[in-house]
């Protein structure tokens, strides 16, 4: 390299530690800004599903019914109470979580079972019912 174009790129170094600190500063003033758009008027906390009751409600009754067909499959009947269930086919009564209420069991022992939520309107049905296995939600 000749002296000349050696003094031109020393020159142009010169420049070098402004541009760098420029870019600096620009990219922290765009985090900046970023940061800013996050506030709280910006956030949107996650949303807790609405249909986990309903879900784990279901849920609990298909389980119950489970064990009732089970005990109706060794016994070739239903059980007269849920407590009959315990601890062979299931291992505890789960119980209406949103009232601490058991579930209501009707038989007749032979050939019907239903097992009903105390107030289905607490999950939003007018009806939520399990009978011989065959779930209904109104």
């Amino acid at each position: 390299m000749s002296m000349t174009s050696l003094n031109m790129f020393r020159g142009k170094l010169k420049f070098l530690p402004g541009i760098i600190l420029l870019v600096i500063i620009v990219i922290a003033a765009y985090v900046f800004y970023l940061y800013q758009q996050g506030g709280t008027e910006h956030y949107n906390p996650p949303v807790q599903e609405k249909d986990v009751p309903r879900k784990q409600i279901v849920s609990d009754m298909t389980v119950l019914s489970g064990a009732v067909e089970a005990y109706w499959a060794k016994n070739l009947k239903y059980p007269d109470k849920l407590e009959q269930l315990i601890p062979e086919f299931i291992e505890k009564i789960p119980s209406d979580a949103g009232t601490e209420k058991t579930f209501i069991y009707e038989s007749n022992e032979s050939d019907r079972y239903r097992i009903t939520v105390s107030e289905p309107s607490r999950y939003g049905f007018k009806e939520l019912f399990i009978e011989n296995g065959k779930i209904t939600q109104n």
